[in-house]
């Protein structure tokens, strides 16, 4: 059985061969899991996405234009989480999942 320090190095392994060439950052263990009915490590990364949420905020009243200011639009980066399913046997590939922190 390979230990969870292993399942951890294979998962960030094929995160990076599958995302190869769209320079993912911020690559980061975000969760643990051991499955024992499955025999499967659940290994969770985060990685900063290249999606954004706008963020709208309020007027700046103080502006010389006053009540008419624009709103100020900030960009936020999203992250996004990813689910590695690793067989505790051998540290096999057995699943890549989407894993929605809502």
């Amino acid at each position: 059985m390979i230990t969870v320090t292993d399942a951890i190095k294979y998962a960030r392994e094929y995160a990076n061969d599958f995302y190869q060439g769209e320079d993912i950052k911020n690559l980061g263990l975000e969760e643990v899991v051991f499955d024992d009915e499955a025999n499967e490590w659940r290994i969770t990364l985060g990685y900063d996405s290249h999606r954004f949420k706008i963020i709208e905020t309020a007027p700046n009243t103080y502006s010389a234009i006053g009540k008419f200011a624009l709103n100020n639009i900030e960009k936020e980066t999203l992250r996004e989480y990813k689910t590695f399913r690793m067989a505790a046997e051998d540290g096999g590939f057995k699943g890549m999942l989407i894993r929605d922190v809502g």
